[in-house]
């Protein structure tokens, strides 16, 4: 297991989630009390994170199969896109200057760099649309963006204590010492499942659980990402978001 998340990259220029919700303030939009866009993935792959400090890339990786997946297998719109190992080592050389047989240069990225590579040059050819920052605090807006997106792209500062746990959650001593955020690392995930209690994500090629007190410690950012097999695929468009509007911001920055 390999961290690499950076600290997080601050941009005044980072279009935020809740500038783009169409929810009125008379009819509050309340999001599902569970969303699973997990499930249903029948395997995933490592994408090099056992040797590598690529978990943003690997993220990315993750999140270019799910979404894909869901377009073609449920609703058949394009085909499922898994980028290769090739394609995950490609990006983190571009994103983060790693030069392969160089431990001195896994260094690991920021997520706020990789995410305007994605959306510029892409993972294994695929481009996302855009990206809108999601604040973590708050539990309506990150179960809204992954009820009507799918996921969420999450940087964690792991505690020491997460190494040992089958789930991830707050030690019982409470985040000190060995659980002090950052004590271990940072880290990269896409969340794609909640539950009243708990969100689900995938890191190092498989699924794994963290408690909702887990998420809200030691989240320290936190992105929607906008694919276009998603918004293509009929009936998975996120209709509560003003999308016309974050194209026309986009194309002015």
């Amino acid at each position: 297991m390999k961290l690499g998340k950076r600290a997080p990259r601050l941009d005044r220029r980072t279009l935020k989630f809740s500038n783009y919700r169409l929810a009125k303030a008379e009819a509050p939009y309340v999001p599902p009390t569970s969303a699973d866009w997990l499930g249903d993935i029948p395997t995933w792959g490592m994408c090099l994170n056992d040797s590598l400090g690529d978990c943003v890339c690997a993220a990315m990786a993750h999140i270019v199969q799910q979404l894909t997946f869901y377009a073609a297998e449920k609703l058949g719109s394009g085909e499922m896109i898994v980028p290769t190992d090739e394609d995950v080592l490609k990006s983190y050389q571009d994103i983060s200057g790693y030069v392969v047989d160089d431990p001195s240069t896994d260094n690991g990225c920021d997520m706020l760099t990789a995410l305007n590579y994605w959306r510029q040059t892409g993972i294994g050819g695929h481009k996302i649309l855009a990206f809108v920052s999601v604040d973590p605090t708050n539990a309506v807006e990150w179960q809204e963006a992954v009820a009507l997106f799918g996921n969420i792209f999450t940087g964690l500062a792991l505690p020491t204590t997460a190494q040992s746990q089958g789930i991830w959650a707050v030690p019982d001593g409470g985040a000190v010492g060995d659980g002090s955020p950052g004590s271990w690392g940072g880290h990269c995930v896409p969340d794609m499942r909640y539950d009243a209690d708990n969100l689900a994500c995938v890191t190092w090629g498989a699924p794994l659980q963290m408690t909702q007190g887990f998420f809200n410690t030691y989240c320290d950012e936190c992105y929607a990402v906008l694919d276009p097999e998603w918004v293509n695929a009929a009936g998975m468009a996120p209709s509560g978001f003003n999308l016309d509007q974050l194209k026309a911001d986009l194309a002015s920055l």
